[in-house]
C-alpha cells in the first residue's frame, strides 16, 4: 500500500477540518437584541441537541415545529454527511486508491463539495426564516431584534472552497486513457512491421 499526500488531499484534510470545527462551534446564526447587546440567541448544529430545553429560545425559528426548527435539523444532518464524504475522501487519496480507482475517489470529492454547498445553502434558507419571523414580529419575537451570521458560517464558506480545491486537483491528476491507448497501438504497430522488414531482406 502507497501513502501519498497529494494536493487533493491537503485540501481535503482541511476540508475536514473545517467542517469539524464548524459543527463544534454552535454560532451558525446569531440574532441581536439592539437595545441589549449582551442579550443574543445563537442557533447551529448545536442547539438542535438542546433544543427541547431552551423552548422559549426557539421563537425566531417558528417554534420546535417550525420551518426554521427543521431547516436546522437538516442543517445537522448534511454537516453530518459532509464529515462522512471528506474523511473517505481524504482517506482513500491518502492511502492511493486515486491510482487504481481514480473514479471513485474524484466521485468522493465532488459529492463532498456538493454537501458543503448543500450545508450553505440550508443556512442561509434559516436565515431567511429567522429573519422573516422577525420581521412579521411572530412567535413571541421582540421588536429591535437583528440577524448576523456567526463565524460557523465563514468557517464553512472556507471548507468549501477547500474542497472545490480538492476537487479541481483530483480532476486534474486523473490519467489521461487516450494517452495510453495511442501508446500500445504505436508499440503494436512497430512489432508487426519487423517480421516484414526482415522478411523482404531475406528475399532480395
Amino acid at each position: 500500500m502507497t501513502l501519498a499526500l497529494t494536493p487533493a488531499s491537503v485540501c481535503q484534510c482541511f476540508t475536514l477540518v473545517s467542517l469539524c470545527t464548524s459543527i463544534a462551534d454552535p454560532n451558525w446564526i446569531q440574532v441581536q437584541n439592539s437595545s441589549d447587546p449582551d442579550s443574543k440567541l445563537i442557533y447551529g448544529v448545536a442547539f438542535t441537541m438542546h433544543a427541547y430545553q431552551n423552548r422559549t429560545d426557539t421563537g425566531p425559528l417558528g417554534g420546535l415545529h417550525g420551518w426554521g426548527m427543521g431547516l436546522l435539523y437538516s442543517l445537522a444532518a448534511l454537516c453530518y454527511c459532509a464529515v462522512l464524504f471528506s474523511s473517505s475522501s481524504f482517506l482513500m487519496d491518502f492511502l492511493g486508491a486515486s491510482v487504481n480507482q481514480p473514479k471513485l475517489v474524484t466521485s468522493l470529492h465532488v459529492s463532498t463539495a456538493v454537501s458543503c454547498v448543500s450545508v450553505l445553502g440550508v443556512c442561509v434558507a434559516c436565515m431567511c426564516v429567522i429573519e422573516h419571523n422577525l420581521q412579521r414580529g411572530s412567535a413571541g419575537s421582540q421588536p429591535g431584534r437583528s440577524l448576523v451570521p456567526g463565524e460557523s458560517f465563514f468557517i464553512q464558506m472556507l471548507g468549501l472552497l477547500f474542497s472545490l480545491a480538492a476537487c479541481a486537483f483530483a480532476i486534474k491528476a486523473r490519467p489521461e486513457p487516450g494517452r495510453s491507448c495511442d501508446y500500445l497501438s504505436v508499440g503494436g504497430d512497430d512489432t508487426d512491421t519487423e517480421p516484414l522488414i526482415g522478411q523482404a531482406e531475406r528475399e532480395e
